[in-house]
């Protein structure tokens, strides 16, 4: 019995080591978390863990992971739950493992959930002793009620593809699909390692981790294309296992809202096999409803020997019905057929019918992929190469069909209509587009909005399921107005439609437009200006009767909205035998003010008077002047229905101050309105009325009018050119002779007599002198006739100024700053000449305080009224602060203070009175001074406290 029990032990014990071992064996080769929201009532939150591993006895025994939720707060095991918890075998070795929990979470933030798993696999070349490194993958998502029930995306293609060959260009694509429609990127990163029982020690760098085209000597590339999230290592040169990472970035409205890292495991095997090569379609677009049909085919490779292996073909994507029964996408669903395996030739078919439930703003990604089958032999496996390429298919919005255009001049209005929409889904609307003119833009078929160079503006959102819209918003008659409609959908899928056909229309005039508003006298009492306006214009007798009436109303100012009548009701015939449609108004202010003026006509109904429409209103010319040295330069500006841009202004100016009488000095060709300016230089470049240049004297003024030119552009309106004069407007050049920055100086503090002198200790006053100097260059202007000072509490402060000196006549040198805080502040003093040119700022002067303090060694608190504080000697100067703290002969702190002034009285700071005897103190003080050196003061010594 014995030796059978010693048996039993020994087998026991290597059974117990092999458990062990078995315990930590290497299995894991790649997997990801995916996150989705399922409460739309809590932050409740189902994530899903999916790892590909070794089918050894690691992978039995890996049936729970502890998922981190992120918050500090929560952790949880979660089960192996797909095949009734013993996983899925997807063939070439590999199982396929899926681990579910879900989490509430307690606010809205940025949380990253991640697993740790022991161990990774043995042998990886580019992760030093791989087999005691921990396996690694997060998710990091945000938490934002405006993101709904939104999820991170799915990796559609599972990490079971990942054999290579020396030699071979190697490609992997996650597939990854977004349900919500978001956008997704690619970028590599680095492996990490994390603990499987703890949440912390996790997604820490591996030491000695390198990319896998950096572990041989010879060079190659390892790339991830940022757009398609292609994986390509171009190419493996050394056989072995490999582990990289990826992350997709999920983005909405231009914000990153999640990042999922996989994290996967390549072999490079020599073999003689070479990959097959797959043929997807081109890119396409299409309008909802369209029904596609696309061929798939692949070939193999011939292999060193000349042998071509049979192919199957596969495709994922977010468009076929999931295996799973998970219903995120809308049917109809799409379809690939392909006989499998096939050869020599692989061909599939994918078929879809899109409807309006597909419309979205990014594109669908569709992963075609193919896989050799190579024969097996005794002895050796030669190991399946795949190729793979992802398909963009875009399914855009139908365009609006049948816009139409109806008029309506008399309320300056139009009315657009169109077809019931054909895909009215929830949240979507139609926004209506407008601008002026016509033109011959057709869009492409996958060209969605309205491209910007066109000039259109949006001017109104409507449901999608309205056919009508009313635009009554700033209309001009007699103006091409060009509208175009599109449908726009909600998020998070978005989507535009194209743009509709373009319905062009013109308003018809109906009325007369004014045609001047020209100052004829500037005065700020007797000013006149005339206006002019046409005869109504596409207007119909038969349909408004006469007899007509013409009102005139004026508001004040370019953009002025009070309107009020100006003169008479003005009858007319419209036979155009009188005068009738031009009044001059006058006793206007022209010289401080613009006019706007608008013209009301009106028809005879069955009730009388009626008024059938107003015109646009328009402005006068509105000319500013402004002094240069030596020069004047003017600008003007109008506020009018007709355009004066593109043509060729005037320039007047009076030949002789008080005379009268203009002269055209200038033509100034203008395009928009920021290109309606002039400076004169006293030349006159227009003879044909006489030539009479000046020289531009600071002691003299020029006044100016302006000529602007205008037309509506339309052949129908007489005159086709717009003549309208300015008010005049006046200005004095500024002169090139410019005062020199004067020499300032301040009385400084003597401080060792200052602060000797116990007359200031309670200054309540400061007074700062400050006095200067003119410069004596041959170049500077000595007609002064203002001083400026201007004041800093320190040379690197904002200086604001103080004083203007103008008294006596010329004015002081001398001033006399009084402060009520300290000496302390910097001072410059500019000089300003006759015309108002003010100097550069002089020298800064700077002026400081003279701090002191000290302190006594005795102080008797006995009550008798002398020597009962402890306080500074005689009187301290410009103290900020004191922080004093002061102990008792055994170290222990009695008293401490800090503030402006220090005052104990001898009572601890429990207002205990403490007994006589010695006393030591550390003092900090903080000065009132520019000077760093001086600005504190540290003191340390002892008191005596006598009673």
């Amino acid at each position: 019995m014995r030796p059978n029990f010693i048996y039993i032990l020994i087998f026991t014990f290597f059974v117990g080591l092999f458990s062990f071992h078995s315990a930590r064996a290497t299995h894991m080769k790649g997997g990801e978390i995916t996150v989705r929201r399922v409460s739309s009532t809590a932050l409740t939150y189902e994530f899903t863990l999916t790892i590909y591993c070794e089918n050894n006895v690691a992978w039995q025994q890996q049936r729970e992971v502890l998922f981190c939720f992120g918050d500090g707060l929560g952790s949880q095991w979660a089960p192996r739950s797909n095949g009734n918890g013993l996983g899925e075998d997807i063939g070439n070795g590999t199982m396929k493992g899926i681990y579910k929990v879900t989490y509430t979470y307690a606010a809205p933030s940025i949380y990253k959930v991640n697993v740790g798993i022991e161990n990774r696999n043995a042998n990886v070349r580019n992760i030093p002793n791989s087999d005691m490194v921990g396996f690694y993958v997060e998710t990091v998502f945000k938490i934002d009620p405006g993101l709904g029930l939104n999820s991170t995306p799915l990796l559609m293609n599972p990490a079971v593809d990942l054999t290579a060959v020396v030699g071979q260009r190697f490609i992997h694509n996650p597939n990854a699909v977004d349900i919500e429609g978001d956008s997704l990127a690619y970028r590599l990163i680095d492996c990490r390692t994390g603990l499987q029982t703890t949440c912390t020690g996790r997604g820490n760098a591996i030491a000695g981790f390198r990319q896998p085209n950096l572990v041989a000597a010879t060079a190659s590339s390892f790339t991830i294309n940022s757009r398609t999230g292609d994986l390509i290592w171009n190419v493996p040169q050394e056989t072995g296992l490999y582990n990289c990472a990826f992350i997709i970035e999920e983005w909405r409205n231009g914000v990153k809202i999640s990042e999922t890292v996989r994290d996967m495991q390549i072999e490079v095997k020599d073999a003689d096999n070479k990959a097959p090569i797959i043929k997807v379609p081109d890119d396409i677009c299409v309008e909802a409803g369209t029904f596609i049909q696309q061929n798939v085919t692949a070939d193999d490779t011939p292999s060193s020997t000349g042998r071509k292996d049979q192919l199957n073909l596969f495709s994922t994507g977010s468009v076929y019905r999931p295996t799973d029964g998970t219903a995120f996408f809308a049917q109809p669903y799409a379809t690939f057929t392909a006989t499998n395996p096939s050869n020599p030739i692989a061909t599939g078919v994918f078929r879809w019918q899109t409807s309006c439930a597909h419309i979205r703003e990014q594109t669908y990604d569709i992963l075609f992929k193919v896989e050799d089958v190579p024969p097996s032999r005794v002895g050796s496996t030669i190991p399946k190469l795949v190729d793979s390429k992802i398909w963009k298919v875009k399914i855009v919005a139908p365009r609006v069909k049948n816009l139409k255009a109806t008029g309506d001049a008399g309320n300056k209005a139009i009315t657009l209509t169109w077809d019931a929409y054909s895909c009215q889904n929830a949240g979507a609307e139609l926004i209506i587009y407008r601008k002026q003119g016509c033109d011959n833009f057709v869009p492409d078929v996958c060209q969605t909005g309205i491209p910007a160079g066109l000039g259109y503006v949006e001017i109104g959102r409507v449901p999608v399921n309205a056919t009508t819209y009313v635009d009554n918003n700033g209309l001009k008659r007699d103006t091409d107005y060009s509208y175009r409609v599109v449908a726009s959908f909600a998020a998070p899928s978005g989507g535009k439609s194209v743009s509709s056909d373009q319905i062009c229309l013109k308003l018809e005039a109906q009325v007369p437009v004014i045609t001047n508003v020209t100052v004829d006298k500037t005065s700020s009492t007797q000013g006149e200006i005339t206006v002019k306006w046409t005869r109504p214009i596409d207007f119909k007798p038969e349909q408004f009767k006469g007899p007509y009436q013409y009102r005139l109303f004026r508001a004040t100012g370019l953009t002025g909205t009070s309107f009020a009548q100006v003169g008479a009701n003005i009858n007319t015939d419209l036979s155009g035998t009188v005068a009738d449609t031009v009044f001059v108004d006058k006793n206007l202010n022209t010289q401080d003010n613009a006019y706007r003026y608008r013209l009301l006509f009106y028809y005879t109904s069955a009730t009388g008077l009626t008024l059938l429409d107003s015109t646009e209103a328009a402005s006068s010319v509105r000319l500013t002047t402004t002094a240069d040295v030596r020069k004047v330069v003017l600008t003007w500006q109008a506020n009018t229905p007709w355009s004066n841009d593109n043509q060729t202004h005037r320039v007047y100016r009076e030949t002789r101050p008080g005379s009268g009488v203009f002269t055209r000095i200038a033509d100034v060709t203008v395009q928009g309105a920021s290109t309606y300016t002039f400076t004169d230089d006293g030349q006159d470049r227009i003879a044909s009325d006489g030539s009479f240049p000046v020289t531009m004297s600071p002691d003299s003024s020029y006044c100016y009018k302006v000529e602007t030119v205008g037309s509506y552009n339309s052949a129908r309106i007489k005159p086709s050119l717009l003549y309208n004069f300015s008010q005049i407007s006046c200005a004095t050049p500024k002169s090139d002779l410019i005062p020199c920055p004067p020499v300032l100086n301040i009385d400084l503090l003597d401080c060792d007599a200052y602060t000797k002198d116990n007359s200031n200790c309670n200054q309540t006053t400061f007074d700062n002198k400050l006095t200067w100097t003119d410069a004596t260059g041959a170049n500077c202007d000595k007609d002064i006739v203002k001083y400026t000072l201007y004041y800093a509490s320190g040379p690197d402060g904002a200086f604001t100024k103080i004083a203007d000196i103008t008294t006596p006549n010329p004015p002081a040198h001398n001033y006399t700053h009084t402060k009520t805080d300290s000496y302390m502040g910097c001072y410059y003093v500019t000089a300003t000449n006759k015309y108002g040119t003010e100097s550069a700022r002089s020298n800064v002067v700077c002026k400081d305080n003279c701090p002191s303090f000290s302190l006594p060694n005795v102080f008797t608190p006995n009550g008798d009224g002398k020597n009962d504080i402890f306080q500074a000697l005689k009187c301290p100067r410009f103290v900020q602060e004191v922080t004093i703290s002061i102990y008792n002969r055994n170290g222990q702190k009695v008293y401490d203070y800090t503030g402006p002034k220090l005052e104990w009285d001898g009572r601890d700071n429990s207002g205990n009175e403490s007994p006589s005897g010695t006393y030591f103190y550390n003092c900090s003080v903080k000065f009132l001074t520019l000077d760093t050196a001086k600005n504190s003061l540290t003191l340390k010594g002892y008191i005596e406290l006598v009673k």
